[in-house]
């Protein structure tokens, strides 16, 4: 069996892996939580013989669909629609460590304390990918595997491709992460022909826009590009090779029109450009319009819950069907940063389910994730310690209902959970913690116990918090339910149907009162799958070493 494949495939499933080696380096509006009915199937042995068939056609990397409420397609098959996905890969690799004196330390672990030059906001990460892989590896090729790994893992729930953050060259130890990655790509796509993984380099023009112009030479950056060249996973637009890029606007068009002259005039590569706009007004897209010619363009933002998700992302996509240039909004979950002290309030899924329904009512046909696997800002897809598999699990149903155009039907009831570990209230010491989080757009904290049931028939959805037990009768389908969060407690989720509990589930994270740092990154898990190994349960007074 083919590393990490086991993972995926099985109830008991950890998730989610990448490489390399150590580089220096309140009550909510009840019409924001809205039903959505989907009719049960009409006999069960029909949907038996569905889900047989579609398992049959299935790699082996694919998700199992005992762990998901629907019966998810082949990756082949949702690999022909013209609607794709790509998700943002930066930084962090699921295996950091360093050695010294023969012994490796495990990065994460550290990044998680409240010690050294974090010890001002609790530590820098709050989270870690999972499974937790063991150091140093013991493979030669670990590298590549981890990488490899990543793919799978993102493939299996929709995913098309990465666009790859990268500011270094060949020079930089990181480099190898693109490389590996690409080197990981190809071997997948010659493995999986029908259904192919792409990878976008993605220039990180905010990193570069601080360096001496010796140090940014776009001309440089073209060569080592260029190095890369005949990885036929690379991916094309209108057969040009598309160049990513994070925050284009904040260098000069100059810049850009010398990396693409280089391309083309020292190593013959036509190339597009994807730039993701984090100011997105018109002189921006104006000035970058010759560089995203026939390409795509995006928004970089994660919106808090109560964002009018449409109406933006309505005028960026009437401005690029004009112009020729679609318009990727981006689909988000979550945003936790300690080091900018600033948390985005997404109300347990509803970001997540209005950044993706958004860009299925309007009719986008990409859409970029943010992110696959930025733990420093507090918003990776890939299966973490905090939300575990929550997120990522549903991203499997949204990707699979934006590339179908039909909302699965659902044929196995699963309940989905989030809440935080401390009410917001809750006070950090000053002494250790002297400036609070703020929450961006002044949008309030909720603190709430979130349930999102994805039923196959109606049924009593029930949510005990401090003490009480509240429940809401629902009906098939997409079902949100929130009671409120309590201090010193440990929420319990329960779908009860004709008198009978159906599922009975405790929380994985037990709420505190007092704090010394804060923690407001949230917390999930589902009925579907156990509780991971070293799961975020602890906050970050409980790290110190």
């Amino acid at each position: 069996m083919k590393y990490g494949f086991a993972l995926l495939a099985g109830a008991a499933a950890l998730s989610a892996c990448a490489m390399p080696d150590a580089e220096p380096g309140d009550a909510l509006d009840r019409t924001e939580l809205q039903e959505h009915e989907v009719s049960a199937p009409s006999e069960e042995s029909a949907a038996s013989a569905s889900a047989a068939a579609a398992a049959a056609a299935k790699a082996p990397f694919e998700m199992n669909n005992a762990l998901l409420p629907f019966d998810m397609p082949s990756r082949a098959e949702l690999a022909s629609s013209e609607y794709k996905v790509f998700a943002h890969w930066h930084n962090f690799p699921v295996r950091r460590f360093t050695t010294t004196a023969g012994k490796s330390v495990d990065e994460y672990t550290g990044w998680l304390q409240p010690t050294g030059q974090y010890a001002s906001i609790g530590g820098w990460l709050r989270d870690r990918p999972i499974p937790i892989l063991p150091v140093p590896p013991t493979e030669a090729d670990w590298r590549k595997r981890d990488m490899r790994f990543d793919i799978e893992t993102a493939a299996a729930v929709g995913i098309d491709g990465f666009l790859f953050n990268f500011w270094f060259g060949p020079a930089d130890g990181r480099w190898k992460w693109l490389t590996n990655m690409f080197d990981a790509a190809d071997e997948f796509n010659a493995a999986n022909p029908a259904a192919p993984f792409y990878i976008i380099p993605n220039i990180d023009s905010h990193i570069l826009s601080g360096r001496k112009p010796e140090d940014n030479n776009p001309r440089d950056v073209a060569d080592d590009l260029a190095t890369l060249k005949s990885h036929p996973s690379w991916m094309k637009r209108n057969g040009k090779y598309l160049i990513g890029s994070f925050r284009p606007e904040v260098l000069p068009a100059s810049w850009y029109v010398e990396l693409f002259d280089q391309l083309k005039t020292a190593h013959g590569m036509d190339a597009t450009m994807w730039g993701s706009l984090l100011d997105p007004k018109e002189e921006n897209r104006n000035a970058m319009k010759p560089f995203m010619a026939g390409s795509v363009f995006s928004r970089w933002d994660n919106l808090p819950y109560s964002s009018n998700f449409t109406s933006g992302l309505s005028t960026l996509k009437a401005w690029g069907d004009a112009n020729g240039i679609p318009y990727a909004p981006p689909v988000s979950h979550t945003d936790h940063r300690p080091s900018a002290l600033k948390v985005v309030e997404t109300a347990g899924f509803q970001t997540q389910y209005k950044s993706w329904k958004a860009a299925i009512d309007t009719g986008v046909k990409m859409v970029q994730i943010l992110t696959w696997n930025d733990h420093y800002e507090g918003h990776g897809l890939r299966p973490n310690s905090a939300m575990q598999y929550a997120t990522y699990d549903l991203t499997a149903y949204y990707s699979t209902w934006f590339k179908t155009r039909r909302q699965p039907t659902i044929v196995r009831d699963v309940l989905y959970y989030a809440h935080r570990m401390h009410l917001s209230a809750a006070r950090p010491d000053a002494t250790k913690q002297p400036t609070a989080f703020k929450s961006k757009n002044d949008v309030p904290f909720v603190d709430r116990v979130f349930a999102l049931g994805m039923l196959k028939s109606s049924g009593r959805l029930q949510i005990t918090s401090g003490g009480t037990t509240d429940g809401k009768d629902v009906g098939a389908g997409l079902q949100f339910f929130d009671v409120p969060l309590h201090a010193n407690d440990r929420p319990a989720f329960q779908l009860v149907r004709n008198g009978a509990t159906v599922i009975d589930l405790t929380s994985a994270f037990p709420t505190r009162g007092t704090i010394v740092w804060q923690d407001l990154m949230y917390r999930a898990g589902s009925s579907s799958r156990p509780v991971v190994d070293g799961v975020q349960d602890d906050l970050p007074q409980d790290r110190l070493p």
